[in-house]
């Protein structure tokens, strides 16, 4: 009996003093690791948006860090300067436990060894205390974090619920909880969050305006390619939302869901983007469902990678800037980044890029209105030529089609009818049947479709030079003539 417990009690003594050169090897590796996390931090935000002098609009920094033998307490600053704003700072606090076994992980019965686990939260400092008193003075945001000693993490952030009453606003939050993981080096992530509601009222000039959203959920998951893109799906759902402004019926849609795919295909870059809705209401009137689909493939990876920098570093900013100021863009590049624009352009155009638009559609109970379009591009040679000539260059291949439902277009001249209070239902089919019959009408005696049982169509084809238009043939210049001479016949109409 007595050796059994001296050996039990040799057990925990080394034990113990395992888990305690642990943590002090954990506590010299730490600020290391922190300051990597950060720098990698603020690569990825450099990279989503900069402002008119290169600065970037978000970025981090390790204030300070208090280090001892089994915790740390570490300080961030987050800073926020976004265009025609006044600078915002704020202040983070991180509760960080030494691994190999940290107390709070023992106590829920995860034995297996990490670096750290740590506990962040925001701090009431000028610039977060109103999103302080929006939750009574509570805590707002929390955090919660893993890290393994080969690097790769595990973290939620807690969005607590906030309502906020000020004179004529509104707003209420259920909260958002948001849990990402990613390897070393971020090479790999997978994101999820889920929102309950959120609801915005505003005493607008012309009178109340409300929204509301109900049933987030976020996925997104990648692995970071030769490209330096993330590579992989991307979803979002959304249960329902309301908008309601004034002197106009309020908009409801149900079964809103977006996803999309990045990969590298053949060494150049393709993406899906898929966006869906089940249900579109207008002022109680039932619309239909919608849906649209994009497909992109064949673009040059290295191009692509450039024009994004150069994007994201010199035209958003000048974007940002005019919207600000309510201008048009004039945008303004030096000739060094004029001539990268050009030659990025032209090696972008090289590799063929496909443009799909594979599907627009709206239903209604009784039909279906559907486009697609896709455009093939091809290399010009020179970017430095006439617009016209470039044109017909850069466009390899264009097809597009268009198939108006007939029914649905009755569809939607009935609930127009109902929105504008009619009630005598003969009247409101007889209504909507002369409508749908005054756009056919319209459109053929325009040339611009034609009439196919049910549906209006209309095809448009281009290639070599020459455009196929609901089945004549012409060239370029004479498809502009045409559509030159329509838009001028529409004009003196009215």
């Amino acid at each position: 009996m007595k050796k059994a417990v001296g050996i039990a009690a040799g057990v925990i003594i080394a034990a113990g003093i395992v888990a305690t050169a642990g943590a002090w090897y954990t506590g010299t590796r730490l600020e290391g690791v922190l300051q990597d996390a950060i720098a990698q931090a603020n690569t990825q935000m450099a990279q989503s948006g900069r402002n008119a002098d290169g600065s970037p609009q978000f970025s981090a920094e390790l204030v300070s860090l208090d280090r001892h033998l089994f915790s740390s307490t570490a300080h961030y600053r987050l800073n926020v300067q976004l265009p025609h704003a006044q600078p915002a700072h704020f202040l983070l606090v991180d509760h960080i436990e030494h691994g190999p076994l940290p107390l709070s992980r023992l106590l829920t019965l995860r034995l297996a060894p990490v670096m750290a686990a740590s506990n962040t939260e925001l701090e009431n400092s000028p610039d977060s205390a109103k999103w302080f008193a929006m939750n009574n003075g509570q805590m707002p945001v929390k955090g919660r974090s893993v890290i393994h000693y080969g690097l790769s993490s595990e973290t939620t952030f807690d969005f607590l619920p906030l309502e906020s009453k000020e004179p004529g606003k509104t707003l209420k939050f259920s909260g958002l909880t948001l849990t990402v993981n990613g390897t070393a080096d971020a090479h790999k992530y997978e994101l999820t969050g889920n929102m309950d509601s959120l609801s915005v009222d505003v005493a607008g000039e012309n009178g109340p305006v409300h929204a509301d959203a109900k049933g987030l959920t976020i996925y997104s998951g990648g692995t970071k390619g030769e490209s330096g893109f993330y590579l992989g799906h991307t979803e979002l759902k959304l249960a329902s939302a309301n908008v309601q402004t004034p002197n106009a019926p309020a908009v409801a849609v149900t079964g809103f869901s977006g996803s999309g795919l990045m990969q590298e295909v053949e060494g150049k870059l393709a993406a899906e983007a898929t966006y869906e809705i089940a249900s579109i209401t207008v002022g109680n009137q039932p619309i239909g469902a919608a849906q649209m689909v994009w497909k992109l493939n064949n673009f040059d990876i290295p191009a692509s990678k450039s024009l994004y920098a150069l994007y994201v570093a010199k035209i958003a900013p000048q974007q940002q800037a005019a919207a600000a100021a309510g201008v048009p863009l004039a945008l303004k590049l030096s000739a060094a980044d004029q001539q990268q624009l050009n030659t990025d352009l032209l090696a972008l155009l090289a590799a063929k890029p496909h443009i799909e638009l594979e599907k627009l559609s709206l239903k209604t109970a009784n039909g279906e209105s559907q486009a697609n379009l896709v455009v093939d591009l091809a290399n010009p040679g020179t970017l430095d030529q006439p617009s016209e000539g470039l044109g017909k260059k850069v466009i390899g291949l264009l097809d597009a089609n268009v198939t108006l439902s007939k029914p649905m277009l009755m569809d939607l001249a009935s609930a127009q009818a109902h929105l504008q209070g009619q009630t005598d239902k003969d009247a409101v089919a007889l209504q909507a049947k002369n409508v749908s019959d005054s756009i056919s009408g319209m459109a053929v005696m325009s040339q611009l479709g034609k009439v196919e049982g049910d549906n209006v169509t209309s095809r448009l084809h281009y290639a070599d030079g020459m455009v196929t238009f609901n089945g004549q043939k012409m060239t370029v210049e004479q498809f502009a003539g045409f559509i030159g001479s329509l838009l001028g016949q529409q004009q003196a109409q009215r």
